[in-house]
């Protein structure tokens, strides 16, 4: 029992780096991205930077979601398996 305990407390801390490290880097991925493309098309306006860093908040989410599903042996694909 107390190994099971261990390797999911490992599991968890893992997901939640795994998270923290992803966010940051989709978070800057979007900003510098972002700001090409607002120097390219605006001159003043970070319209870019919001939506590409919101995007990539959101994918960060999507991706932690993913692996939860997939370690609590839920669905992944959103497809149910009519088989059982």
């Amino acid at each position: 029992m107390g190994f099971k305990t261990n390797k999911t407390t490992y599991l968890i801390i893992n997901m939640m780096i795994q998270f923290f490290i992803e966010t940051f880097v989709a978070m800057l991925i979007g900003y510098f991205g972002g700001r090409a493309l607002d120097r390219w098309l605006f001159e003043d306006n970070p319209i870019f930077v919001y939506i590409l860093i919101v995007l990539g908040i959101f994918s960060a989410f999507k991706n932690l979601l993913k692996r939860a599903m997939k370690i609590s042996g839920g669905d992944t694909d959103g497809k149910e398996d009519k088989h059982h």
